[in-house]
């Protein structure tokens, strides 16, 4: 075998022999159990989430709906976190606080946000219980006519929205959440709305389904 054959074949049998230790490794047996971030007792599950609820944009009430999912870890009998995403959008349009386009028709507009969600939850095993939640993400607010003749019939912003629940445990695979929120909307740069009046309280029902 010449030496150019020798150089080819030396990476391959080089990962095979590291295949080969990794199958053959046996963790050695400690004294101690290995102490970890998220601990071998963890119960771990996840739901799903239908959203329905009231809030206000540009002074006026609408109605919103949204969907979420979530892993949960079960990090002892009394505290629980929420990991996941959430999408939440107006469920009818709403007029621009002020319209400047005189030679323009008015248009209607419509938002959506959402992004990552951070929920605890304290003593979920009782029938009624507690849990706080974030999120933090971006949102889009636009025109219902795109084909204004505007430079800009859209724009994105940063979303913050804290907010407190309240849960019924329906069955063990069932609960009904309800809660308020208010949602900070920065850096909107659209006519007809602001940060401010895209910001707001929400009044928010969620029918969760999964394993708990």
């Amino acid at each position: 075998m010449n030496s150019e054959s020798s150089l080819k074949l030396g990476p391959v049998i080089a990962l095979l022999a590291i295949a080969i230790a990794c199958l053959s490794y046996t963790p050695p047996a400690y004294s101690q159990d290995v102490q970890t971030l998220f601990g071998n007792n963890i119960r771990h599950g996840g739901f799903g989430s239908l959203i329905y609820g009231v809030t206000t944009v540009n002074g006026q009430t609408t109605f919103l709906r949204g969907t979420r999912g979530a892993w949960i870890l079960n990090i002892s009998e009394q505290h629980a976190l929420h990991i996941g995403l959430a999408g939440y959008r107006s469920h009818r349009d709403f007029d621009p606080v002020i319209w400047p386009h005189d030679d323009l028709p008015e248009p209607e507009l419509r938002a959506t946000w959402g992004g990552f969600e951070l929920e605890y939850v304290n003593r979920s095993y009782r029938i009624l219980h507690l849990g706080a939640q974030l999120l933090i993400g971006s949102g889009d607010v636009r025109y219902d006519d795109r084909d204004l003749d505007l430079e800009n019939t859209r724009d994105n912003y940063f979303v913050l929205q804290p907010g407190a629940n309240v849960f019924l445990n329906v069955t063990s695979w069932f609960r009904i959440s309800g809660g308020v929120f208010y949602r900070h909307a920065g850096n909107v740069i659209l006519d007809g709305t602001s940060g401010s009046d895209l910001s707001g309280f929400s009044g928010i029902l969620g029918f969760r389904f999964g394993r708990f």
